[in-house]
């Protein structure tokens, strides 16, 4: 992946100046000379996963090669640089029978994952992964280099946890991570032509799991005329359920064995891979895409997931109804993530116990938003029906948003706070933040 870039190809920078540093002392030398600049602009990017927008101007600073990882295994702690992906911490934390809060894709860097929030494979278990981050050193829009704790600039420590790239250039992070070495995991798939009803099954089994229980369902769907995509994928509407069980083994299989149970008794025909994984191989269980391409997304936090709104969900990804490849995604969310952290932090919507988002590859002539994406998304309930969306989630969130639509991302209180933090440390608006509050 190259600087301009990253992994996401849509909307590349266009910076005057790449700088690429290996210190926060290199990086803060970088920010104070863009500062001298007439109209100074700055942007970072570690593996360019969530970039929403390209700059135009200024300096951007690309920290991937800021991966020094460091594991402290009677702490159960890790110190990785800013430009440190998941794969990289999980593999040096294996040995030690230890696993950070990494999402679905190891391929992501840490510090925008976690600093925006990071829904992971263990965080019903143990929380957000930014309720997991116990120290953060920042190089402010300033160019002073400043660490960041709850006992050390415990404001901007707070803000960086929800809101990160408003503030400055993270440089490293300290987190938790935990005794976690394998779990049972691994993916269901269920052809939805056949079997419509597959997803009520699974969100009504779905709800009755506890902690150790982290599940997701994707519904891919695709024109039949896609052209673009090989012959197997024209007209796919496939349910993929995804689990990743944590606890004791074979009381995992037993859950996953009343869902499959299930399953049968509702007629549907399925697939299963779920067997014991380390966790450095996890990223199988949702196989991501790793190559690099341009993408977009919606995505918002949900207080319920009702039994009509899934069928609408459902029903709006049909291959009739969706002009391009289209992947929704539901989360189940709750457990530890619905707990107040030890460390408070910005993150809003705790008491959401779903996640919603609808994602779609790009071609070169489509503009984002996608408005089909804005279409399924309307079927999303009504605030009568109890499950409307209580705002954004901008971890998998992966476009511009307006203002308002920002807005929604946070607590009013804690948006005044944000953005009374944000004129004390960049009065000028020398960061191009990700999400600007």
């Amino acid at each position: 992946m190259n600087s301009i870039t990253g992994f996401q190809l849509d909307h590349p920078h266009s910076p005057d100046h790449i700088v690429s540093p290996l210190t926060a002392t290199e990086v803060a030398a970088a920010v104070r000379s863009e500062l001298r600049s007439r109209a100074p602009r700055i942007a970072v990017q570690s593996t360019g996963h969530g970039r929403t927008s390209g700059m135009r101007s200024g300096t951007l600073i690309d920290t991937s090669r800021m991966n020094d990882v460091a594991i402290d295994p009677s702490a159960r702690t890790v110190t990785a640089g800013a430009g440190a992906r998941f794969a990289e911490v999980m593999a040096a934390a294996a040995p030690h029978g230890l696993a950070p809060l990494a999402g679905s894709f190891p391929g992501v860097g840490i510090a925008g994952y976690s600093l925006s929030g990071g829904v992971g494979l263990l965080s019903r278990k143990y929380g957000f992964a930014a309720d997991n981050v116990l120290s953060a050193e920042i190089v402010t829009p300033d160019g002073e280099i400043r660490m960041t704790s709850a006992q050390e600039n415990p404001e901007l420590f707070w803000a960086l946890r929800g809101a990160g790239s408003n503030f400055g250039i993270v440089t490293s992070l300290t987190m938790r991570v935990f005794p976690i070495a394998e779990v049972l995991g691994g993916s269901i798939e269920i052809d939805l032509r056949a079997s419509p009803q597959a997803g009520q099954v699974w969100r009504e089994w779905a709800m009755g799991q506890g902690r150790d229980m982290m599940t997701a369902a994707a519904i891919c769907s695709a024109p039949t005329t896609a052209a673009d995509l090989p012959a197997l994928l024209r007209g796919i509407h496939q349910l993929r359920i995804q689990i990743a069980w944590s606890g004791e083994t074979e009381l995992g299989r037993a859950q996953v064995a009343l869902l499959e149970r299930a399953l049968v008794a509702a007629g549907a025909e399925f697939a299963s891979s779920i067997d014991v994984v380390p966790f450095a191989r996890t990223g199988e269980i949702f196989a991501e895409p790793d190559e690099p391409h341009s993408y977009a997304s919606d995505a918002f936090f949900l207080p319920e997931l009702g039994e009509q709104t899934t069928a609408n969900l459902i029903a709006a990804s049909s291959p009739d109804r969706v002009p391009c490849f289209t992947v929704i995604g539901l989360r189940l969310l709750g457990g530890a993530m619905a707990k107040a952290p030890e460390i408070a932090n910005a993150l809003g919507h705790r008491d959401a116990t779903w996640l919603f988002s609808v994602l779609s590859p790009l071609n070169e002539v489509e503009e984002t938003p996608l408005a089909h994406h804005l279409t399924i998304a309307g079927e999303l309930g009504a605030p009568e029906t109890g499950d409307a969306p209580l705002g954004r989630s901008l971890n998998f969130t992966f476009r511009s948003l307006t203002a308002e639509e920002i807005t929604s991302a946070f607590e009013p209180d804690d948006l005044t706070r944000l953005r009374s933090l944000r004129d004390h440390f960049d009065p000028r608006r020398v960061m191009l933040a990700q999400f600007a509050v």
